[in-house]
């Protein structure tokens, strides 16, 4: 079909208006078209409606205007400056690798402009001036954020106009595979926005972030993938006080990352972007941060120990040993004072012992503690001064010192370097099961054997 099929030109009123058709055509398909018109005998007492400065650059001229806005929705491949109105009107077109059947979206003064383009790679003119004034300094952002995909976006200045190329590129991204109705029940994770410090205890302390994500208890994965889904392309309401859609980056400082704006997930590790912080994630997590200062943050080795093939009420202890093949190391410490829910020692405690777990002081009986930090065991139960602990009783921390209520029993601590340990499980009924073994930088995992004893009456 003709475009002068699509299009019709009212002479008194100087406008231009889409009437029919879904075609688009080019601007310079537009402006042949007219200027064809305009040559008959029968047009030559009427003004020409159009100019031409580039073949991707025209002015519509001497009072003549489009009808409305929607007209433009049918052109491509060129700009248009309305000197009538005194609006501009830039051409952007994507280039690049995409997923196919994309959608690209365009945020513009903090808001989307309701596309009326179809899926893939887009060629449309933008509205970039309204009545002389320019709309957000003529800066727009074109994205592209579908779930199951690499995102990107580009962000151009469009005051000059013309035709302007928008490079993007996507991918499909294995580790985001799961279905949006999946991922949306994954929404006990927390995002929230403010200066923070935090200290990942490598040695670096406490340093500054922007992003908290606490990932209750789910996956680094799982985290991964709702975090991209709170900000994909359908995304509502706000993060960091602009469009989920839009949001990009913590602070505007930061180096932003256009695959996943909150960080990107690869061979089973997390790569936070700057300023995130995560907490509350689940056991055997890998990852790295990066604090707001831009210096990589990588976490210790948290290693995992664990006795399993248990049964509930089994006595199960994992000790150090003073070497390989030695005693039990019953002497690590020396107690300097206590207290009715703490014990300090006489040394910097070790930076290799379980952040909370089991305290023993000489014969004074089995505690538990839930902290500690310098020489100070916090939270400490039974209360240490009613059970007779004073300055220097020996003390020492097992690794795993309790009485299961499941088929296994773990517990984590920091690895810096190869511990000596025995394992013993004991309840009566049953052969004292006792093996020696290694923490490792990969942690301890050994499998109990529970050997009835037939001579025990």
């Amino acid at each position: 079909m003709a475009i002068g099929d699509d299009w019709t030109i009212d002479y008194n009123a100087k406008t231009i208006e889409h009437t029919s058709g879904t075609t688009v055509y080019t601007v310079n398909e537009m402006y042949s078209w007219l200027q064809d018109v305009f040559d008959e005998l029968s047009a030559l007492d009427d003004d020409v409606p159009m100019s031409a400065q580039t073949p991707t650059q025209y002015t519509l001229i001497n009072g003549w205007a489009f009808d409305s806005d929607s007209d433009y929705e049918y052109l491509k491949g060129g700009a248009i400056i309305d000197s009538t109105n005194d609006d501009l009107w830039a051409n952007i077109y994507t280039i690049g690798t995409i997923v196919a059947g994309s959608d690209v979206y365009v945020i513009q003064d903090g808001s989307e402009i309701t596309p009326w383009w179809s899926t893939g790679h887009i060629d449309v003119l933008i509205k970039v001036k309204d009545s002389g004034s320019e709309i957000d300094d003529g800066v727009i952002t074109v994205f592209i954020r579908d779930t199951g995909a690499t995102f990107d976006h580009f962000e151009i200045d469009l005051t000059a106009g013309g035709r302007n190329a928008v490079p993007l590129a996507t991918a499909t991204d294995l580790n985001n595979q799961t279905a949006d109705g999946t991922v949306a029940g994954y929404n006990d994770i927390s995002v929230s926005f403010g200066a923070i410090n935090r200290d990942l205890n490598n040695g670096n302390g406490s340093q500054p972030y922007k992003v908290e994500v606490d990932c209750a208890g789910r996956t680094l994965a799982q985290v991964y993938e709702y975090l991209k889904y709170i900000c994909r392309g359908d995304a509502s309401g706000t993060l960091n006080s602009v469009a989920a859609e839009a949001y990009r980056l913590a602070d505007a400082g930061y180096t932003e990352v256009k695959a996943a704006p909150f960080g990107t997930y690869a061979g089973g590790t997390f790569f936070g972007a700057q300023g995130v912080w995560i907490t509350n994630y689940a056991a055997n997590q890998v990852f790295q941060l990066i604090d707001g200062d831009g210096d990589t943050q990588t976490p210790p080795n948290t290693v995992y120990v664990e006795v399993s093939a248990i049964v509930s009420g089994d006595r199960v202890g994992v000790f150090k040993l003073d070497g390989p093949g030695g005693d039990v190391e019953k002497d690590t410490y020396t107690v300097s004072s206590a207290t009715t829910d703490s014990v300090v020692v006489g040394a910097a405690i070790d930076s290799d012992t379980p952040a909370a777990g089991y305290l023993r002081v000489e014969e004074r009986g089995l505690f538990e503690y839930d902290s500690w930090s310098s020489q100070t065991f916090s939270g400490v139960s039974p209360n240490p001064s009613t059970a007779g602990v004073v300055n220097g009783d020996d003390a020492w921390v097992p690794l795993i010192d309790a009485e299961a209520t499941t088929t296994s029993i773990n517990n984590s601590l920091i690895y810096s370097s190869d511990i000596p340990v025995v394992v013993r499980v004991r309840k009566y009924g049953i052969l004292p099961f006792e093996i020696e073994g290694t923490v490792t930088s990969s942690g301890l995992s050994q499998a109990a054997i529970r050997t009835t004893d037939s001579i025990v009456s």
